[in-house]
């Protein structure tokens, strides 16, 4: 290795001569320079006859002939000479000349350094055998052979899976299908159109507050009954497995066939909790039942024929005095998608349930028809009572088909509010707007 003093004495050097050289280059051609105007003017003046030239060269000093040139000359070989005399101290420190000896003792440390490499190297290798890790058998499971990788799913074999634990006699009115539409309405129903937040993404409702909201008592009952097909699917997330579950239901029930999409993501227990309320309630909260609905769904970005087509998911299921205080079934037929809902608001006559079981009634406030079997929530009767929702009510009541393909709609607008696959600036860029 070099010396850092003598490198920086070399670099000094090579300053000084690089400096020396642009000195004496810039007056040999300054002295060109003169040269070829004096003999440009001797030119002149031999013209005009003159005898002198003009602006001659000042002759050297006495004894210095050659002018600078010849000290420029004594200079290079005083330079030659330095560099002469100090050989053998420049070849030693760049290493070269090096004596016999010198190199056979350079050659004897290069030997040990590699000695002392081989020896860690031995010492690596022996633990490397020490901690060698064990080979562990994957455990089978009951699942493993049909579960998805995880980021992976078989959405038909989902879609059966879920098909598969609709129907069971012991519960309700034999079908899991109206509680699973609940779960997915349910999730998705918290969207806020001004702050950008709540929708089916995320699925909050797994974690407090919002699984204790009232408006999702009984809910716990869905989440449970899907939780072995989460377990069997990894790769789904709970908020597209709540959502899809809720579609096929409708789809299994007899109701129409969706352009469902996968996408949503599950957020952590951290993240920002909402507030209760953004669900809606039967009573109307203090306003009338149908300015409630339109605080409700006008917050999600829903009109008023949107309110009145979403009402129709009430054909399903029914009212659990231990979840809502509420009692029955909005139709005869609680696990059959139809258009009854709307055609039994404006056929029946309905009045405030008075009496249950031949007691009477202390539950909160809802409508019965005459032989007391079916009833109809205060906002249901709203869509009836109120002059903007009503002619939607009636074309509803009067075509199936209507309902069912503006309701295929409605629904995955519910299903994709703030999910943000499907929303904001993202969905433009390279495959355009979708629908």
């Amino acid at each position: 290795m070099l010396s850092k003093a003598f490198v920086r004495s070399c670099a000094g050097q090579r300053q000084v001569a690089a400096t020396t050289r642009r000195v004496t280059v810039r007056q040999l051609r300054q002295r060109r320079f003169c040269t070829a105007k004096n003999e440009e003017a001797v030119k002149e003046a031999a013209k005009e006859g003159a005898a002198k030239p003009v602006n001659p060269t000042p002759p050297p000093p006495p004894g210095s002939e050659g002018g600078g040139s010849g000290m420029y000359l004594v200079g290079l070989a005083a330079l030659a000479g330095g560099g002469y005399y100090f050989k053998d101290e420049i070849s030693k420190q760049l290493g070269l000349g090096e004596t016999k000896a010198a190199a056979e003792l350079k050659s004897d440390e290069i030997k040990k350094e590699l000695v002392k490499l081989e020896e860690k190297l031995e010492k690596v290798e022996q633990v490397k055998e020490e901690v060698k890790p064990v080979q562990v058998k994957p455990v089978a499971t009951e699942t493993s052979s049909d579960a998805a990788p995880s980021g992976e799913v078989d959405w038909e074999k989902l879609r059966e899976a879920i098909t598969d634990i609709l129907d069971d006699d012991s519960y309700d009115d034999g079908s899991y299908g109206p509680v699973f539409v609940r779960l997915a309405w349910h999730s998705a129903g918290t969207y806020s159109k001004k702050t950008k937040k709540g929708g089916s993404e995320g699925a909050a409702m797994r974690f407090a507050p919002e699984s204790e909201w009232g408006a999702n008592a009984g809910l716990d009952v869905a989440r449970a009954k899907l939780e072995p097909i989460k377990a069997k699917f990894p790769g789904v997330s709970y908020s597209d497995l709540w959502s899809f579950a809720g579609t096929v239901a409708i789809e299994e029930m007899g109701g129409p066939t969706f352009k469902w999409r996968p996408g949503r993501k599950d957020h952590l227990d951290t993240a920002e909790k909402l507030p209760d309320g953004l669900l809606p309630d039967p009573d109307g909260r203090g306003k009338t039942e149908a300015e409630h609905l339109r605080d409700i769904f006008y917050r999600m970005g829903f009109n008023d024929k949107e309110i009145v087509c979403l009402s129709g998911a009430h054909a399903l299921g029914r009212c659990h005095e231990d979840r809502s205080g509420f009692w029955g079934p909005w139709t005869y037929a609680p696990t059959t998608f139809s258009n009854e809902y709307y055609r039994l608001l404006l056929e029946e006559r309905w009045s405030k349930k008075m009496m249950h079981n031949g007691s009477e009634w202390k539950g909160p406030e809802q409508y019965e028809n005459p032989n007391g079997q079916l009833m109809m929530l205060p906002s249901d009767m709203s869509l009836v009572w109120d002059e903007k929702f009503l002619p939607y009510v009636k074309e509803y009541a009067a075509d199936e088909e209507k309902f069912f393909a503006d309701f295929a709609k409605v629904w995955i607008k519910l299903q994709e509010n703030g999910v943000k696959k499907f929303n904001g600036w993202r969905r433009y860029i390279f495959f355009g707007p979708r629908e």
